[in-house]
């Protein structure tokens, strides 16, 4: 398996001493069949880096601009499309 850290340029070690939320939203339907979004937070560690050059400029071809680059456990995310970090929500574009 290659190392996380050579894919993020970073050689040293990765602490996770921050805290963000994975909000996974789950579709129910009523009675009429109009959907109904439930939300469910989980607190997780983190840990926030720069966004590289390379990882700025390979997102801009997608037409994203990445904003924050968080390292989650693997084995804590669940594929999870939204995360809140500091207040703010941000969507989840790439996973590696």
């Amino acid at each position: 398996m290659p190392s996380l850290k050579s894919s993020i340029g970073n050689s040293e070690h990765i602490s996770l001493d921050d805290v963000c939320f994975l909000i996974a939203v789950k579709i129910d339907y009523d009675d009429l069949g109009q959907p109904i979004p439930t939300e469910t937070n989980r607190q997780i560690f983190c840990s926030n880096l720069s966004i590289s050059r390379q990882e700025f400029l390979a997102a801009g071809q997608l037409k994203h601009k990445p904003q924050i680059l968080l390292v989650v456990d693997g084995d804590e995310y669940d594929y999870e499309s939204i995360l809140e970090y500091e207040g703010i929500r941000h969507s989840v574009y790439r996973t590696f």
